[in-house]
């Protein structure tokens, strides 16, 4: 009798023994993460490449994600916003230098260019046109895309935004209500049909 309740011990011994082994196995972190580190990263991580082929580059970072195709989403996106930011810096520049010549005040461009019509336009037209050409993703699912984005896709971009500044301007030349408004609203329109001319390749 004695003999058999060591025995049940021992077996109850052998199986907690056995299930704190399978639970410190449980336990222990699973990745299924890339290894990549810093070191790794490809040189177009710090300094996207010169342009090409009619193409200019741009460089997407993501937060950090639970999973790839999430940070590889949002990358995506990034470099999108990129594009947006880039051609609204290269539009107004251009657009201060001209303004003059229109007797426009810098301060009625910024108000266009920085509006939510006109970026909106630029982001939609280059949304669906931003291509990945290269990927480097690390642990904890954080990744950066190397974006490629044609020239023309670009051009066709600022030409399409200013062409509805313009039809914007010439509808409010025909809604105002005294002859200086009437004014101000026709040269922003022949101001946007310029720029609209002028594209991004001029």
């Amino acid at each position: 009798m004695k003999n058999q309740s060591i025995k049940n011990l021992i077996i109850q011994l052998v199986s907690v023994f056995a299930l704190f082994s399978i639970i410190g196995c449980a336990a222990q972190p699973q990745s299924t993460s890339p290894t990549q580190s810093r070191a790794d990263r490809p040189e177009w991580t710090d300094s996207k490449p010169d342009d090409d082929d009619g193409s200019k580059y741009f460089v997407g970072l993501s937060a950090v994600f639970s999973t790839e195709q999430s940070a590889r989403d949002n990358a995506l996106e990034n470099a999108t916003d990129r594009v947006v930011k880039y051609l609204g810096t290269f539009a107004k520049g251009k657009s201060l230098r001209m303004a003059k010549n229109f007797g426009l005040k810098s301060e009625k461009i910024d108000e266009t260019l920085a509006g939510r019509a006109f970026q909106e336009q630029i982001y939609g037209s280059v949304a669906r046109q931003v291509k990945s050409k290269d990927w480097h993703c690390e642990n904890q699912w954080k990744c950066f895309v190397l974006a490629r984005v044609p020239t023309t896709v670009l051009d066709d971009a600022l030409k399409n935004a200013h062409e509805n500044a313009e039809k914007d301007a010439r509808k409010r030349s025909k809604d105002a209500n005294t002859s200086a408004a009437k004014e101000q609203a026709l040269n922003e329109a022949e101001f946007h049909a310029q720029m609209k001319k002028d594209g991004f390749l001029d």
